[in-house]
């Protein structure tokens, strides 16, 4: 029962103790050097389907310029948890809210060595908002969850990557994480910390979420400037006014009773991520880690309270999202 109630006003932790099929998780690391010459998501998790034979942890290791993916697969054996705080191991590979160390092989393909995390941002919670998902963290049956473990963080550390070693020290960070059954039919997410400020990051993401038999059009979004944190969700009552998506650009506005965001990213080449359905990684998702986004917040008289651009910008569109009207 403690863990229970522990997982839930921290998801951060590993929430998949007691399932045992169609299930998966997984934490998402974006890892950017100090001269953004190199640029890495790294994605530990595990993958439940209906049996034993069909289970396993992995790592996947995106390379944002090199646009190649490896996804590193391992017995389901090797995946331990902490249920008290957020620590996961998978075989040599170690990953914490403060902490990532790989030890990866594939044809190839190695990395070694260790990071540290520094001066972290965490997404604030409250009783009645224990993560980003605000009151739907509390809802049973979700086909997939969200959380944001870390807004932004400095890093320390090198990695030794295919015979080169990468210094990451000064660099930036960013993690966050999913969990369910599967990713929703149709999604768009988006997320920088990269902007000419060092305080500032934006996330939005909006998906085609199962209810009740039906489907509804969900979304959360938030820009942090400093210690201020604006958010438009769907349970905050905000709505998107525009989503336009042609050729590679990408325009959204969305608006609350206060404030106006806009934002408009420009796609780049990237890589295929394996996704999960029904708990098995069977999905090939394109993600870039190399887009560019622009943002502008304002009051609704029109002043402007931030305007920006942000480099390395992980961006994936599934574009089944504009149709079926679901905008």
């Amino acid at each position: 029962m403690i863990y229970l109630i522990k997982k839930l006003f921290n998801p951060e932790i590993y929430q998949g103790k007691y399932k045992r099929s169609n299930y998966f998780e997984g934490w998402y690391y974006k890892i950017i050097n100090s001269s953004m010459e190199h640029a890495y998501a790294v994605i530990p998790g595990v993958s439940l389907g209906s049996g034993i034979s069909d289970s396993h942890a992995f790592v996947q290791v995106l390379d944002a310029f090199g646009c190649k993916v490896n996804y590193i697969r391992y017995d389901i054996s090797s995946f331990k948890f902490n249920d008290n705080k957020f620590e996961v191991e998978i075989a040599d590979n170690y990953f914490s809210n403060s902490e990532l160390h790989l030890n990866v092989k594939d044809e190839g393909f190695h990395v070694n060595g260790r990071l540290m995390f520094k001066n972290a941002v965490s997404y604030p919670k409250t009783l009645l908002r224990p993560g980003i998902m605000g009151p739907y963290s509390f809802v049973p049956f979700m086909e997939c969850y969200h959380g944001i473990v870390s807004m932004h963080h400095d890093i320390l550390g090198q990695m030794s990557i295919s015979g080169n070693m990468v210094d990451f020290n000064e660099g930036y960070g960013y993690i966050e994480k999913d969990w369910g059954t599967s990713f929703p039919k149709a999604w768009i997410w988006l997320q920088s910390n990269h902007f000419s400020a060092s305080d500032v990051s934006l996330m939005f993401s909006t998906a085609r979420i199962p209810w009740l038999g039906r489907y509804f059009t969900g979304f959360i979004s938030f820009l942090r400037i400093g210690s201020k944190i604006y958010l438009f969700s769907t349970y905050t009552k905000a709505k998107i006014v525009m989503l336009v998506y042609h050729g590679n650009c990408l325009k959204v506005r969305l608006e609350d009773r206060n404030f106006k965001m806009e934002i408009t990213a420009e796609h780049s080449d990237g890589g295929i991520l394996k996704a999960p359905k029904n708990g098995l990684m069977q999905r090939e998702v394109l993600e870039s880690i190399n887009a560019m986004v622009k943002v502008r917040l304002s009051d609704k008289s029109d002043r402007i309270i931030f305007e920006g651009k942000g480099t390395h910008t992980g961006l994936e569109i599934v574009s089944e999202i504009f149709k079926d009207n679901y905008i």
